[in-house]
């Protein structure tokens, strides 16, 4: 009797993990926080042991492999309420996730930060949020996009200095040369360690404290 070809083909789940958009974004991620926004698509395939073809069943390209990591964080970073608060209330909690959302993968920041949102829908989606949430709450309409790429600097340039000491300011072997500067550095981190919070924790809140009270001033003068 002949033995079909498969008769003996092991029961269960396939040797290698079948391929799927969600499967190319975590190893997009991973390889991105070893490598940094400038992997190639080719180096992604060999991570996941597929031909470089196989990606663009999911992806046409690079461009569209950043929009949609860009687009599952910024799906992470979630809603905080724009439709029920206001925004100065709402945008805190944003913020906050934001910087922790994106934070936690410096590597392609760069490259999320300079693409343009018509190429992924769910930053559109946030970004309407919270446009319609200043427009209804009166803000100059012409101040709104300007207001929203502040905060968003920020956040994004805090999320970068996160991963930098917190002693990062403080003069060491000049510290002669800095008196005032040693001496704020050092209020900076005692202050913080009063609030129970990092140095850089405790100069994220107050920066965007500081930033939203800046803005609700300027778009009350129009």
């Amino acid at each position: 009797m002949t033995t079909a070809p498969d008769a003996h083909r092991s029961a269960g789940r396939p040797r290698t993990a079948v391929l799927s958009r969600e499967r190319i974004l975590e190893a997009a991620f991973t390889l991105a926080d070893v490598r940094g926004g400038d992997f190639t698509l080719a180096a992604l395939a060999r991570n996941l042991d597929v031909r470089p073809s196989a990606l663009h069943h999911y992806f046409a390209g690079k461009d569209e492999l950043i929009a949609g990591m860009r687009g599952q964080l910024t799906t992470r970073v979630g809603d905080h309420g724009f439709d029920a608060r206001p925004w100065h209330e709402a945008i805190v909690p944003w913020a906050r996730a934001y910087r922790q959302t994106f934070g936690a993968h410096p590597g392609i920041i760069a490259a999320l930060a300079t693409l343009p949102v018509d190429d992924e829908p769910e930053s559109i989606i946030d970004y309407e949020r919270i446009a319609a949430a200043m427009s209804r709450d009166g803000y100059p309409v012409h101040r709104i996009v300007p207001a929203i790429v502040a905060i968003e600097s920020f956040v994004i340039g805090s999320a970068l200095d996160s991963l930098a000491p917190e002693d990062n300011l403080r003069p060491v072997d000049n510290a002669e040369l800095a008196p005032n500067l040693t001496r704020a550095e050092a209020a900076a981190r005692e202050n913080a360690a009063a609030q129970r919070h990092s140095a850089v924790t405790e100069t994220f809140e107050f920066g965007l404290a500081a930033l939203i009270a800046g803005l609700l001033a300027a778009g009350a003068t129009g």
